[in-house]
């Protein structure tokens, strides 16, 4: 048996391990590729599972019934005080006398100016 050099040894080793590196580069690209579909599923699916819980959160009946209780008290409210206003506004004598006077006013230039 003839004694390798250390150049010859150090190639012939060299030639077997290009082929086992290639196979691992391959293997590992592979491996990359599923990897990143994978994280990109998982934020899709944890994107559209955020959205739909916080619609369930909002339409939640809970929720709801609720806020539309505040809205129809809070219209009731301010139904009932402008209301009160108006009348209080209206059963004014001074405020009576006025629109009287602009009443007639407007009659009386009506009149007027349908005679002409």
């Amino acid at each position: 048996m003839e004694k390798e050099g250390l150049g010859n040894t150090f190639m012939r080793h060299l030639a077997m391990a290009i082929p086992w590196g290639l196979v691992l580069l391959i293997v590992f690209f592979i491996s990359a590729l599923g990897i990143k579909q994978q994280v990109k599923e998982g934020i899709q699916y944890a994107v559209s599972e955020s959205i739909n819980e916080t619609a369930n959160l909002v339409f939640d009946y809970n929720v709801i019934v609720p806020v539309k209780q505040n809205i129809k008290e809070g219209i009731e409210f301010v139904a009932k005080t402008a209301r009160e206003e108006v009348k209080s506004f209206i059963e004014d004598p001074q405020i009576k006398q006025n629109i009287k006077e602009a009443l007639e006013f407007t009659a009386e230039k009506m009149r007027k100016q349908t005679n002409q």
